[in-house]
Parts: structure tokens; sequence; C-alpha cells
């Protein structure tokens, strides 16, 4: 072991640096680091002029087919998703922030759509972007100077989009399941405002060694002719005790499977209570949370997968792990735009809210005589109304990935 790291090290000692240039520049010093640390290739690193050339940390695929699934599914299709995400979370998010829609939950669900938002946003431009990045020298400039910090604000909007499903779920839960005291104490708008609050510190604590985990570096870009910027990675994403902390351990308790077996665990209660319970349950309304629960372990699972066994799958299937990545960065988008069809479709409520605001659609009243008519809304029952709103949650959120 330390023969190796000797060798590492000399290599970067030895690293030719042109004559006439500044052999104290920052660049420099950054990529004997990389260097000695094994984490590139010395036989990669070119100069133009005193300029390091493009290609050394960033290595696009050169295979045709995988490029044409790139550009048609991260290229054309997510942004497609995406832009129909942004719109509908903007909608959700005015629905459920309207007077006679406000409850404990739906305040949950403003903020979700709210994070969902980030989600996409930062996916578009961490995913899409980057599918033209070879072809743009515009492009590769923009991608390289902001993706070090777009990267981690995603994943501050991931996690908080994965807690305020939990809080929804278990606000659900406590009217569901619990006395009618509980729920009061829950439901009280100072809980819901400190445990939103909760959830973004959480977000952005648990989120920091994001912004340690790349540099961008200046470089020429031969293909393209003209200086560029690329991200290189830090020596702390290859330290194998940071991955087998922060990425393994970490990242299945509190980002993926936390998260998913707590919505699953909640909402098995709630449909055993409803069941068994005071309160009868529609088959329909049971059978399409389960198939929503299980949308949401295939989403999950993919991205599980990536991160807890990175290092293995990239050995095992090569290049092939970059069509599993695409797949799974594109649910990201897919999960955070898909909210909206299920609010239509299974809350009775929000589709009236929303058609009252945006069709004209007059609302029934059942006051005939003088003075302002009141909004009646057909209300569900407790249980299957919380029920409808966790099923319409368990898709609501996926760890984002970025190899």
């Amino acid at each position: 072991m330390d023969d190796s790291v000797d060798i590492y090290e000399q290599a970067a000692l030895n690293m030719s640096i042109p004559d006439g240039c500044d052999v104290n520049r920052v660049v420099y010093a950054s990529i004997k680091q990389l260097i000695s640390h094994d984490i590139i290739d010395p036989s990669s690193v070119g100069f133009q002029n005193c300029e390091p050339l493009c290609g050394i940390c960033y290595h696009g695929s050169k295979e045709w087919d995988y490029i044409r699934f790139n550009i048609i599914v991260i290229g054309i299709i997510l942004p497609i998703v995406g832009v129909f995400g942004i719109v509908g979370n903007a909608i959700s998010a005015f629905v459920y922030s309207r007077p006679e829609m406000r409850c404990s939950t739906n305040l949950y669900l403003f903020s979700l759509a709210c994070s969902d938002t980030g989600v996409v946003l930062t996916g578009i431009f961490l995913f899409s972007l980057e599918t033209f990045r070879p072809f743009s020298l515009t492009v590769a400039r923009i991608s390289g100077q902001l993706s070090a910090i777009v990267y981690p604000m995603g994943m501050i909007a991931q996690t908080c989009s994965v807690y305020f499903t939990v809080c929804a779920g278990v606000d659900c839960f406590v009217q569901v399941c619990l006395p009618e005291k509980v729920r009061r104490a829950f439901s009280r708008k100072e809980t819901v405002h400190f445990l939103a609050t909760c959830v973004v510190i959480f977000s952005v604590l648990y989120n920091v060694p994001h912004f340690f985990e790349g540099f961008v570096i200046d470089c020429y870009h031969q293909e393209l002719g003209g200086m560029s910027k690329e991200v290189c990675p830090a020596t702390l994403r290859y330290n194998e005790m940071y991955q087998s902390i922060y990425y393994k351990y970490m990242y299945a308790i509190f980002l993926a499977v936390g998260p998913l077996f707590t919505l699953i665990i909640l909402n098995t209660l709630i449909i055993g209570f409803s069941v068994f319970g005071s309160s009868a349950s529609n088959m329909d309304d049971t059978m399409s949370l389960i198939l929503v629960v299980l949308l949401f372990i295939c989403c999950n699972t993919i991205a599980l997968v990536i991160n807890i066994f990175e290092s293995y799958l990239s050995e095992t299937l090569g290049s092939k792990i970059n069509y599993i990545v695409d797949l799974s960065n594109f649910l990201v988008v897919f999960n955070s735009s898909f909210n909206i069809i299920i609010y239509i479709k299974y809350s009775r409520p929000f589709a009236d809210t929303l058609f009252s605001y945006f069709c004209n659609r007059k609302p029934i009243t059942d006051n005939d005589g003088p003075g302002p008519p009141m909004l009646i809304t057909e209300k569900p029952s407790r249980s299957k109304k919380c029920k409808e709103t966790l099923s319409r949650l368990l898709v609501a959120s996926q760890p984002e990935v970025l190899i």
C-alpha cells in the first residue's frame, strides 16, 4: 500500500508543467493532489500554453448508442416532463395555499410543491444541460461554473421533499388513527411551522458536505476551441470512510430506507384502521394506494442501489451503468413532476378548488337567501381524505443520483 502511494505521489511531483508558467498556480496544485490520490490518471493531463486541457475530470461517453439514448431521454424528454412539473407544482402550491384548502396536511403539501420545484429546476440544469455540454462551449462554461453549487442545492431540495412527505404522512396518521386531543395539538399552525422549519434546517445541514465535494478549474477545450470550465472531484469525495459513512449508511438511513419504511408503516396502519376501525374505506382507494407505494418503491430502489453500491457497479457494469444512472435521474424529475395528476384524479377538494379558480366554475352553495354564498365542497371522511393524501405523497420524492 505504501509503495502504491509513493508511486502516485511521485507521478504528481513529476507532472510536467510548461516552461514559462507560474508553477505556484492553484490549479496545478489541485491537479497534483488528484494525481497523488489516484483520482485522475497523470497521462490524461495535458496543457495548451499554460492552461490544462479539458477532460481531466470530465469523461463523456463516446459510445454512439448511449449518446443517442442520453439525448432522447435526458436531453429531450426530461426537460419536457420538467416544464410540466414546474407548472404543475406551481398550480399545486397555489391551490393548497387557498383559504378553503388550509389544513395541516395541505400546508405540508404546499411546502412539498415548493421543494419539488427546486428538484425539477436543478434536475434540468444538472442532467439535461450536461447532455449538450460536449456540443457547446457556452453550455460547457455554464455547466462547469455552476454545477458544483447547483448539485448541493438540488440535494437540499430533494431532502426537503423527502421529509415534507414524511411529515405529511405522519400528519395523516395522526388525523386518522389518534384521539381528538392529539389531532388538535398536531394540527396547530405553530406545530406545522416548527416541523417545516426543522425540515429545512436539517436538509441544509445534512447536505453541507456536498459543497466540499468538488471544485472548478479553468481549462482549454480543444474540440470546441476555447476556454471553458470543468468540475473536478475533491479528495473528500473518494475518501473510503466518507463514502462508507455518508453515501452508504447515512444515505440509506436518512434518505432511502428510513423514509421508505416509515411511509410503508404509516400506510399499513392507515389502511388497517380504515378497514377495521370506525371508518370504512373504499377498496378502489386502497388499491390505488398500494399501486402508488409500489411506484415509490420502484423509483427509490434504483437510486438506492446505485448510491450504496456505486463502486461495485462501476467496476462490474463499466460504461453500461450510464444507462441506469440516466434512468434513475429521469425518475427524479418524473417523480417530482407527477403529483398534480394524482391530486386531480384522487382529491375531489383539490380538483373543485382548482377548477373554481382556473375554469370559472361556480361553486355549489346552499344559500338561497341574501348574504354571501358559502362554498360547499364534498368532504370525504377524515380517514379517506388523509388516505388519499398519503397515496399522493408516496410518489413525491426520490433521492437524486449524480455520478
